[in-house]
């Protein structure tokens, strides 16, 4: 009977984990030319840059894991504080293409870079920078309770920005 028992158990156990999936989302950001070098306006500017999430689907027991995405803007050679990139508080933030479908591996995203209007008469440089976990976590969003090993910061937009 505790044979049969301990059976019943172990092919329950086997369709439960067999029949959980996790999703794997990797970010995939590509330099864009059309972002770097560009003038911008001393009002300040709102770009979209688009980027992609590689995605797969593995069976396990954990639902969603993903690479982490923090951010800052450099302005005249000067960092800002580092930011979680899923925020949508922060200058540089990521969202889903409106569609969110699956096409040949990948979903579709963008950054949006927010430029601060710049308040002087000097013009000056600004970039917005990336960097990407290479662990993976659950989640989208930066728990500083998880281990990170953080890749280099990408310059996702870089220009000069016109003074008033």
């Amino acid at each position: 009977m505790k044979l049969i028992k301990l059976a019943t158990f172990c092919i329950a156990l086997c369709s439960m984990l067999s029949s959980c999936s996790t999703e794997w989302y990797e970010p995939n950001v590509k330099i864009q030319e059309e972002y770097q070098d560009l003038t911008i306006s001393s009002n300040g500017e709102q770009y979209e840059i688009p980027f992609e999430f590689k995605f797969s689907v593995t069976k396990t027991s954990v639902p969603k894991m993903s690479k982490a995405i923090r951010c800052r803007m450099v302005i005249n050679d000067i960092a800002s504080e580092i930011f979680d990139a899923s925020n949508n508080k922060v200058p540089i933030k990521w969202y889903w293409h409106p569609d969110g479908e699956v096409q040949n591996g990948a979903i579709k995203a963008f950054f949006v870079v927010s430029v601060p209007e710049n308040e002087t008469t000097e013009s000056r440089t600004v970039s917005a920078q990336i960097s990407i976990d290479n662990n993976w976590n659950e989640g989208y969003d930066i728990d500083e309770e998880d281990e990170h090993d953080w890749g280099e910061f990408i310059t996702i937009l870089s220009g000069v920005q016109e003074g008033k």
